[in-house]
């Protein structure tokens, strides 16, 4: 666009006004009217987003060759942090795939991808983790700096405690799985465990260096207590569980970042799991499982890092009583938690 000296027919205006878009810095007053248009933002964000919503206008106008209408549109997001989960672990595409998902993310103004890596990370601490097809961390910097750009935050996602075949089917890290027979699960109380994990962690910062989340992943561990430090340990399930997250959360938290967890494991180990995703289950039924067994939850409350994200997912029936209910309970317990 060329930079006009005034106002007036063919002209666009934009400008920054926090005060006139209290609601949230996102949002912005889009008006088209005498032939010319202004853009109010909340902030530089704002001022992208009404773009956005003046460009889909215009293509809309282009596609059935008609005028762009005068209006008026006042937007702002009811929700401030707006992600997709971007999952590598069985499919990676080329780079410019990735840059393209960019722009069309942007164009519908979702502001954060939770990118799980896995082994697409060519880690340069851990290089045996990486694929040999891995996009490098300088690569997968120059995307975050593409979609910083475009107001599209991306934090990482290395999965730990579970999910972890990528790591422990490797011969150099055989010794750290919770279960010598197995490469689902690390050992929680082995030392190294954390050697590993940290570094893969340290290396996914790296890459998304706008992030403010790290996402440690821990769901579907499945049983854990196999190994012989966990067994003269005495701790349950649920103990080994919390304090892994306990660790991964203090790296988190000196590492500048907010750490997220999957947290079915929490509700599996209090028997309370299938209330929150069944629908099959009556309401009652919900009312009285939860009765009989949120003591189980409450006993261990001290357990539970007060700096992480819980993120509660039931990607099928979100509004179902018992993950409200497990909802109500974070928010009971001054828990932070995120719904996916």
């Amino acid at each position: 666009l060329k930079e006009a000296s005034s106002q007036g027919k063919g002209t666009l205006v934009m400008k920054i006004d926090s005060a006139e878009m209290s609601a949230s810095p996102e949002g912005y007053i889009l008006t088209i009217n005498n032939g010319y248009v202004t853009i109010t933002g909340g902030s530089q964000a704002g001022l992208f987003y009404g773009a956005q919503t003046l460009s889909q206008l215009i293509d809309d106008a282009r596609d059935q060759n008609i005028a762009i209408p005068a209006c008026k549109i006042t937007d702002y997001p009811d929700i401030s942090y707006r992600s997709i989960h971007l999952d590598l672990k069985h499919h990676l595409d080329s780079l410019s795939y990735y840059y393209d998902m960019m722009d069309r993310l942007a164009d519908v103004k979702i502001n954060a991808v939770i990118i799980e890596f896995e082994d697409k990370l060519r880690y340069e601490q851990s290089p045996v983790v990486g694929a040999s097809h891995a996009i490098s961390i300088e690569n997968f910097k120059k995307l975050s700096d593409y979609a910083h750009e475009r107001n599209i935050e991306i934090s990482p996602l290395v999965q730990g405690l579970g999910h972890a075949s990528f790591i422990l089917k490797h011969p150099e890290y055989k010794e750290l799985r919770d279960d010598s027979t197995s490469d689902w699960s690390f050992d929680p109380l082995n030392p190294e465990t954390y050697e590993v994990q940290f570094n893969l962690y340290r290396d996914a910062i790296k890459a998304t260096p706008y992030g403010r989340y790290l996402h440690v992943g821990g769901d579907e561990v499945g049983k854990l207590g196999m190994s012989d430090r966990a067994k003269k340990s005495g701790k349950s399930s649920i103990e080994l569980q919390m304090y892994w997250l306990t660790k991964v959360c203090e790296f988190a938290k000196e590492n500048g970042r907010i750490p997220i967890f999957w947290d079915d494991m929490i509700f599996k180990l209090s028997n309370l799991y299938e209330t929150t995703y069944d629908p099959s289950i009556p309401q009652a039924e919900v009312e009285k499982r939860w009765k009989e067994n949120e003591a189980l939850l409450n006993e261990k409350i001290n357990l539970f890092p007060k700096t992480c994200v819980y993120m509660r997912w039931s990607y099928d029936h979100p509004t179902l009583p018992g993950n409200k209910k497990a909802l109500a309970w974070y928010k009971k317990n001054g828990l932070a938690s995120m719904a996916a």
